[in-house]
């Protein structure tokens, strides 16, 4: 279960290293308060997200909840493989290169969004407790600080394409997916 909790919260987060890149050849920096912002964003809205989807679990018979949220997962992994990535991923919204407290709530809003439809979909299939959501926020948090590191450190020529972490957070999304599907 905890290498389940890893790979999900992995398959979750790592867009956010592109997204951290992006910020870091902008040179756009993160607050620590920004930073802490996101992660109790992140990590309130997959909680609940969890519960809700045990919920959803009880409501129906096993075999219907593990259908159910395993359709989710496998959905959610080809929707990452087969999407189209928005450039327009600019939340420093005054333009000053920082994410402020405020900006970071909005942006905390919008990774939460993705994070809380695998967090559901996990709940329906009784993976996760309050692991999951709190592994989803610290790797989120590492990826967005780390990518920007990387990237504000090294020259613009070492880039790592967003396709591809999109296409990794697929797959492993599918794989878990099609494993509690199958067992």
């Amino acid at each position: 279960m905890i290498i389940k909790c890893i790979l999900l919260a992995l398959s979750a987060s790592i867009d956010a290293l592109a997204l951290g890149i992006t910020y870091g050849i902008k040179k756009t920096k993160m607050s620590k308060l920004g930073n802490l912002i996101i992660f109790i964003t992140l990590f309130c809205l997959s909680g609940v997200s969890i519960f809700i989807g045990h919920y959803i679990s009880i409501l129906f018979s096993p075999f219907v909840s593990a259908l159910l949220g395993s359709s989710l997962l496998i959905f959610l992994g080809f929707y990452n493989i087969l999407k189209e990535k928005d450039n327009n991923t600019n939340f420093d919204t005054d333009g000053s290169n920082y994410i402020d407290a405020k900006e970071a709530l909005v942006l905390g809003l919008a990774v939460a969004i993705d994070a809380s439809c695998v967090s559901l979909g996990s709940g329906m299939i009784g993976i996760g407790s309050l692991f999951l959501p709190f592994l989803m926020a610290i790797f989120h948090t590492f990826f967005v600080n780390c990518g920007n590191l990387v990237a504000s450190n090294i020259t613009r020529r070492f880039t790592i394409p967003s396709k591809l972490l999109s296409n990794i957070s697929g797959v492993i999304l599918i794989f878990i997916g099609l494993i509690r599907l199958l067992s």
